[in-house]
């Protein structure tokens, strides 16, 4: 079957290889793989930024892809799972042993492995994984939805359980990329009563469909985020969300928070940053950082798909074929579309 793999730790060096199909083990799912997406870590993967892979030690090759989906192929004797079945995968594989497993926070533990980063990923035609990884659709959903719930997951946990938006909280949200898009999406369906996104020149597009969707959109080369905010919410935000990985913009971080704000930071940095904590202190700031997702996020999602799956499908700008992958790395990379989406 085909995979595409990383094949050595450098820029570059991924290509389309042959793998043999995997052989389902005692309480796996063989799951037929129908999509993947594209996020930022991926591009990392290609490019090997190592700040972000330096979290990773695979050994090569390694089939890319921690964002995939699919159809069930086979299911241990006794699963609620059958043969057709959609199905999304959790590609976080931990230890169940350890002291935060214990405290029933996997995406901390001391042996976490991740599908597409650590071991082998869903950029392939088939994957053995193991049943508890695997979140059948509710029915009646356009199962297209089925790949973006792995990057929808990122967003639940900082959303829903890290820095939760409460009714009627101002929230900010740094970043027009796919997550922040979605935790934009889900700061308003959980209740906040305007939701202010950030965005670059090359976002142009994707703030205009975060407007689109309710949002109150700020070209940060136009125009300053803390006065538009005001304009909104002279005290601030309640909430921000830092989701863009920019280490220029900690700063102004702190300054759209209002007195007791929470931050949430949710993109991950290639380089060192630093910035004045004077604000935070005397503001009262909290400061959050928010990682992955855990085993109940994923129960979570579930639950709140079929009231948001119609909008979060509007993130799907491209789709594109195994053999392009290379061209899909290049439209994340460029912020090129939204949400990019892989078919074998």
């Amino acid at each position: 079957m085909r995979a595409i793999a990383k094949l050595a730790p450098r820029h570059g060096a991924m290509s389309i290889v042959e793998k043999p199909e995997p052989v389902r083990a005692d309480g796996d799912v063989l799951v037929r793989i129908g999509a993947g997406g594209i996020c930022g870590t991926d591009v990392a993967i290609w490019k090997w930024h190592e700040a972000v892979v330096g979290q990773y030690a695979p050994s090569f090759p390694v089939v890319v892809g921690h964002e995939f989906s699919g159809t069930v192929e086979q299911a241990p004797l006794g699963s609620a799972l059958k043969r057709g079945d959609v199905v999304a995968i959790n590609p976080q594989l931990a230890c169940g042993r350890c002291r935060y497993c214990g405290l029933g926070r996997p995406t901390l533990c001391d042996d976490r492995r991740l599908m597409g980063g650590h071991i082998d990923g869903g950029w392939t035609e088939m994957v053995s994984v193991p049943e508890k990884q695997v979140y059948r659709l509710p029915g009646g959903l356009d199962t297209a939805v089925a790949p973006l719930l792995e990057p929808m997951a990122v967003a639940v946990h900082a959303v829903f359980e890290r820095v939760p938006v409460r009714g009627g909280d101002v929230v900010a949200v740094i970043g027009a990329g796919p997550i922040g898009l979605l935790t934009g999406i889900l700061a308003l369906h959980a209740g906040a009563s305007d939701v202010l996104i950030t965005g670059v020149a090359a976002d142009r597009a994707r703030l205009a469909l975060a407007r689109s969707l309710g949002m109150i959109t700020v070209d940060v080369g136009e125009t300053d985020p803390v006065l538009a905010l005001r304009r909104i919410a002279p005290a601030g935000a309640d909430v921000v969300y830092e989701t863009s990985g920019n280490a220029t913009v900690l700063e102004q971080t702190l300054a759209l928070a209002a007195k007791a704000g929470r931050v949430g930071l949710i993109g991950l940095c290639h380089g060192p940053a630093s910035f004045v904590t004077t604000p935070a202190v005397l503001k009262e700031l909290e400061l959050i950082g928010s990682r992955g997702y855990n085993d109940p996020t994923w129960r979570l999602v579930m639950r709140l798909l079929p009231a948001v799956a119609p909008t979060i499908m509007k993130l799907v700008t491209h789709e594109l074929a195994f053999e392009d992958f290379e061209q899909a790395l290049g439209l994340v990379e460029r912020r090129e579309g939204v949400k990019i989406i892989l078919r074998p």
